[in-house]
């Protein structure tokens, strides 16, 4: 037999249809014209869809008379559930018709018999909600309303000046925590009185744009702790450590308070702004996780405040691992959902609220997605 696909309804023929007289009416029908295929049910005959076929020439080939074409197709339109849309391979079975049934056309699947379920199946229906619209995906919420964020770290674009250091500690271990006791050196204990909070923190880098190795956009600190004065001496400063943002260890640096988590509200920024993730603060392993510290290279210059909402973006194969397996054509993924915690002029500070995929610096971000 021929094997071709089986296209619509010709334009022109279609016109000619929607405009004859003869839809409205019964048309006879001449059986006899009915030669393709090969008899295989008692009563019927085959015939297999070729390429180029539409249900028009069909019956001008086998009833003699195209526009029978819709009076056929409304008897079987629960097996042919498209008219234009018939396909090679496609066995039509020509039924004749009787007194008390009229001639019928049966699509037979290809290569077999129609799947059957006997009555003990049910099928189940998954009601999936959709939208007319189309709009670029979000694995998750969208944000908004307020956000408690915490933020032990900071970016400055000059290097902090440590009012003094932590240099000795009761406990026999080295890395402190919560409730244990330290010993400081001020640069002026002048200054210091029993009950202040100071906060402790390391330097972890110097901060280079991603894109541009050459910009140095500052210098990158974690936030450890917060020590409050218990005792000053001539040339000790005791203190008891009342909040641990990771370990303490001697060496630490101290200054003045540094707030490190908010209330905040979310809002997304009516103008688009799109940048990178530049840097973060932990430096244990490569990827970014959720409730981590990131810096982005926008900020008040741009309209960046706390509370602005960036989505993280992903382009490319999930498995290209090499520059040049990556396909940058591929649209955009949303992989991330950053909200600011503090913004200076040119950068700000966030933290990773949502993701779907581990975020690495380098990471492209915008403001909207609509």
């Amino acid at each position: 037999m021929r094997s071709r696909s089986l296209l619509g309804l010709g334009a022109s023929a279609l016109a000619a249809m929607l405009l004859s007289p003869a839809l409205q009416a019964q048309t006879a029908i001449d059986l006899n014209s009915l030669t393709a295929g090969s008899s295989t049910n008692e009563g019927s005959d085959i015939y297999e869809v070729i390429d180029g076929d539409t249900l028009w020439e069909i019956c001008q080939q086998f009833f003699g008379d195209p526009q029978y074409w819709p009076t056929l197709w409304s008897i079987n339109n629960d097996e042919v559930t498209n008219p234009h849309y018939i396909y090679p391979g496609q066995r039509l079975r020509f039924q004749p018709g009787t007194d008390v049934r009229p001639p019928s056309i049966i699509v037979d699947p290809v290569g077999g018999d129609d799947i059957d379920f006997d009555e003990n199946f049910t099928p189940l229906v998954h009601f999936i909600a959709t939208e007319r619209d189309c709009e670029l995906y979000v694995p998750f919420e969208r944000g908004g309303g307020e956000e408690t964020l915490r933020a032990p770290g900071v970016m400055t674009r000059q290097e902090i000046e440590p009012l003094g250091v932590v240099d000795q500690a009761g406990p026999a271990k080295q890395n402190l925590g919560q409730t244990d006791t330290l010993y400081m050196r001020f640069r002026n204990t002048g200054d210091v009185n029993c009950g202040d909070v100071y906060t402790t923190y390391h330097k972890i880098k110097e901060a280079r744009h991603p894109q541009v190795r050459s910009a140095r956009l500052g210098h990158i600190y974690r936030v450890t702790g917060e020590v409050m004065v218990t005792d000053v001496g001539d040339k000790w400063v005791t203190g008891r450590l009342v909040q641990s943002h990771s370990e303490v260890v001697r060496g630490d640096m101290i200054t003045d308070r540094l707030p490190v988590s908010g209330r905040i509200r979310t809002t997304e920024m009516a103008s688009l702004v799109d940048g990178y993730v530049i840097d973060k603060v932990h430096d244990e392993n490569i990827l970014i996780q959720r409730n981590q510290v990131v810096f982005i290279d926008r900020g008040k210059s741009d309209g960046v405040q706390s509370g602005t909402m960036f989505y993280v973006l992903r382009r490319g194969d999930g498995l290209a691992r090499r520059a040049r397996d990556f396909d940058n054509s591929l649209p955009d993924q949303v992989v991330g959902r950053l909200v600011i915690f503090s913004a200076d002029e040119n950068v700000a500070m966030g933290v990773m609220a949502d993701q779907a995929k581990a975020i690495i610096v380098g990471d492209r971000i915008t403001s909207r997605i609509d």
